[in-house]
């Protein structure tokens, strides 16, 4: 059951007295926290809906949608005569699950409460980035397709661009759309005293953070990528850039994880050695 604050979140200072409380002493955590339940939380509460993030939301499922069908399809000369053939999205380089990934963390990021509802800037510019790659990722898959097409013609078939492909074009353009409407809040950004932003500081163990999670990316890339490839016979990109994906996210963190556990570690007998001096 979800609840509200209802007055700032302030102790009371006075000291506990047990029994001698006087009686306007907070009794527990509700009390002392001022919450109180709500009762009439809509469906898709945690969800903004305006007309603009709708529009990008709608974009993002055609694109995700259109990355699992065919992308090209055709006929090629077979045994019993001619036999269709297609291209999917999820063959190739995997560019059809990219876009699904592309898309959904689209989505996310726009219609969500809590990065659409973030102080930090950087935050809101995320989704461009993600529509970007999304349009470079439906272009590759346009040469793909050209070249799976020319593959069969040169086989004595033929073959045309299916209507995934430009159903995920159609995705992609529509998410362009509702980011664009929701540009100009961005480039007016008004900032704050209380802005997360201000409150940041770059330090040498943040650096250091930062480069063990870039190296764990890699690495677990890598390995994502090679235990992918040892479950199949016959490589499936898609489920490869999948593996590679997740693998470095996960390498990333214990990247940072394990260097941020080893400086504490070292903080601690520097400490236990002044106090031992």
């Amino acid at each position: 059951m979800g609840g509200i604050l209802t007055l700032d979140m302030e102790p009371d200072p006075r000291p506990d007295t047990g029994s001698h409380a006087p009686p306007d002493a907070p009794r527990d955590m509700r009390q002392w926290m001022r919450w109180e339940a709500t009762t009439g939380r809509r469906r898709f509460s945690s969800l903004v809906l305006t007309p603009a993030r709708v529009t990008v939301g709608l974009g993002a499922l055609i694109a995700a949608v259109a990355g699992l069908m065919p992308w090209a399809e055709g006929t090629v000369p077979g045994r019993t005569g001619f036999e269709p053939a297609f291209f999917s999205g999820t063959g190739g380089a995997g560019d059809g699950i990219m876009l699904m990934l592309l898309a959904l963390g689209t989505a996310f990021f726009v219609l969500h409460e809590t990065p659409a509802s973030s102080r930090v800037r950087l935050v809101h510019l995320v989704p461009y980035l993600l529509v970007l790659f999304a349009a470079f990722t439906v272009i590759n898959g346009y040469r793909l397709a050209l070249v799976e097409i020319a593959a069969w013609e040169r086989r004595g078939g033929t073959g045309s661009i299916a209507p995934g492909l430009w159903l995920a074009a159609a995705g992609v353009a529509l998410m362009a759309v509702g980011l664009a409407a929701l540009l100009p809040g961005i480039l007016r950004w008004t900032r704050h005293s209380t802005d997360p932003a201000d409150l940041m500081t770059v330090s040498r163990l943040g650096i250091l953070e930062a480069a063990a999670g870039l190296i764990g990316l890699l690495i677990g890339g890598a390995v994502g990528i090679a235990f992918a490839a040892s479950l199949t016979t016959v490589p499936v990109i898609g489920l490869i850039a999948l593996a590679a994906v997740f693998g470095a996210l996960l390498g990333a963190y214990a990247g940072s994880w394990l260097l941020r556990v080893a400086a504490d570690e070292l903080a601690a007998r520097s400490a236990k050695g002044r106090g031992d001096g």
